[in-house]
């Protein structure tokens, strides 16, 4: 093979490297463990602690704050957490939608959409 198809050949394999490398969803960090979340809400800062348990892209567990305690489901895709749960609010469910946003492997920010209250932003971080 000539200098010049070798060349070619060779750029073109760390193209199709980089484009996949690039392409991949990037987990920044297993999610399993106790999480201090602290929630802005119109009525001031409500604190609560979220259990997670991950495997793959799964993830499980149960938020428990002064509200109550209830079972979170979600999925990791890359640097974001998906989760929702339900809190009973006198006998009314009261459906909560959590994006978050891993910064590194104990922290992370993100926003509640809490039915029928708006939107509230989150932070969390994990238990040592």
């Amino acid at each position: 093979m000539s200098l010049p198809r070798r060349l070619l050949a060779s750029l073109s394999l760390v193209a199709a490297v980089a484009s996949v490398a690039a392409a991949a969803p990037r987990i920044i960090a297993d999610l399993t463990g106790k999480w201090n979340v602290s929630v802005a809400t119109p009525g001031g800062e409500q604190p609560s602690v979220m259990t997670i348990t991950q495997k793959g892209d799964s993830v499980t567990g149960t938020l428990e704050s002064e509200l109550g305690t209830a079972p979170v489901a979600g999925v990791v895709k890359g640097d974001t957490l998906r989760f929702a749960f339900q809190l009973d609010m006198g006998g009314q469910q009261l459906v909560i939608n959590g994006v978050g946003a891993i910064k590194d492997k104990d922290n992370m920010n993100g926003a509640l959409d809490v039915s029928g209250m708006g939107v509230m932003p989150f932070t969390a971080v994990r238990q040592p």
